[in-house]
Parts: structure tokens; sequence; C-alpha cells
């Protein structure tokens, strides 16, 4: 299969960017929101957790059905009626309404995600196909801070609704770009890949398996936490910061795009292990800092969450895949939902924290759960040597 990598690599990272941007889009403007409805930070913090929570489940059936039908077909498919989700969001009169849009683009959302993956690796010659993943990488990255950054933006000048009509639009140009941007797998009938169930069960019941699963997910609880609840910590006093500026916080997350190719390279040299090791003191570190009452060092506190978060998510899959070198659609699957997981709980749990404790309770929590995650870790790693 002949293909330009040059127009698939534009194609993929502006549809990768606008897609994961999508997940994104409430999360630097939830006290907005709080206050536009006039409801609790648990209520609306179901914008993030429930949608993360959907996506979550919804992402294993997507397997199966892009076997049958297609991968990139059943891409299209779920890119347009995400379109028709998060217009849905723009034109919401209520919370309720917003809700269940957000839970529509759930179920849609891992039709790109859950898919994409596998498709990048299909589409690309072998000699491109590393640079493939980057791409893709640096695409979910750059989408996490668009999603926030523009969201910020546009609400300050205009509306929460605006901000996202604008990234319906986005959608459909995505939608339109998939079509004709991205190439189909003329190979794909070849090779089938489905989730071996028995697999499934055998990798949850292996405790070598779930102990580098608990890291992925706590490491995205902890991200989803923190970046979740500077932004509400970051509008009230002393800080008072509008939603422009709390949009442009999460500039510091752009870098997750040079990160992960970093990390990716240290660990092929010095080992997986030392980098997720080095990640998460990184990110205690960084949890730490957004303690301060300073906003230049609540700023680099986020950066240096930013810069664990990506280096542990840009490894751990890979040795994953190293562990179990057989049957890696099951445990790819298997990783994405234990990564939602997290960012689901991550949205949610600390809101409860948030009520009676309010930041520094949030930030505690992460700080025990990473070091909880890394002992056990540390144990079964030890275990095995």
């Amino acid at each position: 299969m002949q293909i330009s990598i040059t127009r698939t690599s534009i194609g993929l990272f502006f549809v990768v960017s606008v897609i994961f941007s999508t997940i994104y889009t409430p999360q630097a403007i939830l006290p907005i929101l709080k206050e536009s409805f006039n409801i609790s930070v648990v209520e609306t913090n179901l914008l993030l957790s429930g949608m993360l929570f959907v996506l979550m489940f919804a992402t294993p059936f997507y397997a199966p059905i892009s076997n049958k039908f297609g991968k990139k077909k059943i891409m299209i498919f779920s890119t347009f009626f995400l379109f028709l989700s998060v217009l849905l969001s723009s034109i919401s009169s209520n919370f309720y309404i917003l809700l269940f849009s957000r839970f529509l683009q759930g179920i849609f959302v891992p039709g790109i995600t859950a898919i994409m993956l596998s498709y990048v690796q299909d589409i690309y010659p072998k000699s491109h196909r590393g640079f493939g993943m980057g791409i893709y990488m640096a695409a979910t990255s750059f989408g996490a801070v668009i999603g926030r950054l523009l969201a910020g933006w546009i609400t300050f000048l205009y509306s929460w609704r605006i901000a996202f009509f604008l990234f319906s639009i986005l959608l459909i140009i995505a939608f339109i770009t998939m079509i004709f941007a991205l190439p189909d797998n003329e190979n794909e009938t070849k090779n089938k890949r489905t989730i071996n169930k028995t697999a499934l069960f055998n990798f949850l019941s292996n405790i070598k398996i779930v102990a580098v699963l608990v890291i992925p997910t706590i490491v995205f609880f902890t991200f989803m936490a923190i970046s979740t609840f500077a932004t509400y910590h970051l509008a009230q006093e002393p800080f008072n910061l509008n939603a422009s500026q709390l949009g442009n916080i999460f500039l510091v997350l752009t870098l997750g795009v040079i990160i992960s190719p970093l990390a990716g390279r240290f660990s092929d040299i010095f080992g997986r292990e030392i980098v997720i090791f080095l990640g998460i003191g990184i990110l205690i570190i960084g949890i730490l800092l957004t303690l301060s009452q300073s906003i230049s060092l609540i700023i680099i506190g986020i950066g240096l969450v930013t810069i664990g978060m990506f280096s542990i998510q840009s490894v751990t899959p890979t040795y994953i895949g190293e562990l179990v070198p057989e049957n890696k659609n099951t445990v790819s699957i298997l990783y994405q939902s234990f990564f939602y997981l997290g960012g689901c709980l991550g949205t949610f749990i600390p809101a409860i924290i948030w009520k009676y404790y309010n930041y520094n309770g949030v930030a505690i929590l992460c700080i025990i759960l990473l070091l909880i995650g890394t002992t056990f870790f540390l144990f079964n790693l030890l275990k095995q040597k």
C-alpha cells in the first residue's frame, strides 16, 4: 500500500488533536459552568467523570465492531456522531441536556481512540511506524492543550456555548479530513485482531500485569485531579483568575508533546522501570509545588505533573506489550480501560474530598495513592527478580 507520509501525518495529527480536545473541553471552564447552572462541584465534575466513565465501558466494544466493518469506516461514523453530540452541547438549555451530550461523547470518542492506535500501525510502512506513533502521541498531548485553551479563551470572549460550537466545527472538518486525508487499510481483512476473552481474564488474574496497570490508572487519576481542581483553586481567593487566564495556564501541557518521545527514547536506553519511578518522583514534586501560594510555583508544579504523567504514559503501553507479546490488542484495550478508569475516578472522588478539605486534601490524596501504587509496583518487581 503506497501512502503519502506527509499528507497522512498532517491529517492524522489534526484529527487526533481535535478528537482529544473534545474530551477536555469543559475542564478549564468548570467554575464558569458551575456558576452558570448554579450546581455543586460534584455535579459539575460529572461533565468530565461521567463522560470518562462511559468512555471506559464503551472502549472494549469497538474492537469487534471495527473488525467487522473496518477501522476507517467506524472512525468516520464515530466522528460524525461525535460532531452531533458536541453540537448538542452548544445548544444545551440546561445542565442535564449538557450532561447527556457529554455521555454521548463518551460513547463515540472511543470509536476513534480505541481503534486509532492499531490503525496507525496498519497504515504506516514498517520503516515509518515509529514516526507514525510519535505523531499520534504528540497529537493527543496537543489536543489536551487545545481543548482547555480554546475553551477558556472563547468562553472569556463570548460564552461557553460558543466554545462548544467552535469544537463542533472543528469536528466536522476532522470528519472531512478523515475521509480524504487518511488512507484505507487495504490489508485489514488479513489482519483481524479480536479481543481474546480468556486472555482478558488471565491478564486480570495476573498480579504482575495488574501491578503495571495500576500505575497508569493512578497517574491519570492524579493528572485529572490536579489539573481539574487546580482550576477551581485558582478561580478562588487569593488568585481569582478568569476563564481566559485559567485556559492560558494549560499551555504548560504542551510539554507533553516534547516529553513523550524523549521519555520513550530514554526508556529504550535505561529501562522502562527507571522512567516510571522517575516520572512518579517528578509527579510528587509537582503536586507539592501546586500547594504554594505563588502562581508561578503553581504553574511550574502543573508543568512537572504534566512531565511526570506523559513520561509514564509514553512508556507503560510499551512495557505492558513487552510483558505480553501475544494478544497485544487485548492488553491494549485493557490498558485503555484502566487508563480512563483513572481519569473518571480522578474527577469524581476528589470532588468529594474538595468539599471537605479543599485543594490541599485533593493534593494529599493524590500523593498517598501514588506512593501506594509505586509500592505495589516495586514489590511485584522485586518479587520477580
